[in-house]
């Protein structure tokens, strides 16, 4: 038997939650970009999927990556329960940023308590890596569920995402 092993991390909007990607890569969600992600979870049937860019840097020496930031919903995003597609105003947002900050990834809402990624998903980030301007060695991606949320490093260089892990400290 095969079991599948799901790493989620808790909301801790007050607190840096720190993951582990490949290659033992550690990521830092500082809590103003958790808190823009907790407001936008679809916690009712009315809520439609929300998402955004996450922005930080990664660090040049050991390759850690820092998520300080996130863009929210912009009113010429096009959403729907189970649909998004992000207007180019997210993308705008990242000219005025200073170096060493800019885009390392993107978060987006599922309307379900632990979130999986879909097929759609996966075709998306496979583009963002190979769309990916800022150079970075990874990105990563964050996918909001009602009550937890998952995080996938991947590796530019190579294409392979993988799910990070909480490293509880």
């Amino acid at each position: 038997m095969i079991k599948v092993v799901i790493y989620v991390a808790h909301y801790d909007t007050n607190n840096v939650v720190k993951i582990i990607g490949d290659n033992s890569i550690i990521i830092d969600i500082f809590p103003e970009a958790q808190n823009n992600i907790f407001f936008y979870r679809q916690t009712l049937l009315s809520h439609s999927e929300s998402g955004g860019l996450l922005l930080g840097y990664e660090n040049a020496t050991t390759k850690n990556l820092t998520v300080s930031a996130t863009t929210v919903p912009q009113i010429e995003d096009i959403r729907s329960r189970c649909r998004l597609k992000l207007s180019s105003l997210h993308f705008n947002h990242t000219i005025t940023i200073k170096k060493p900050y800019g885009y390392i990834g993107t978060w987006h809402t599922h309307p379900t308590a632990i979130p999986t990624p879909s097929s759609v998903d996966l075709k998306d980030w496979s583009e963002c890596i190979k769309a990916n301007k800022n150079k970075t060695e990874h990105l990563i991606f964050i996918i909001a569920g009602t009550e937890e949320f998952r995080v996938w490093v991947a590796n530019c260089n190579t294409g392979i995402i993988k799910e990070g892990r909480v490293i509880n400290e």
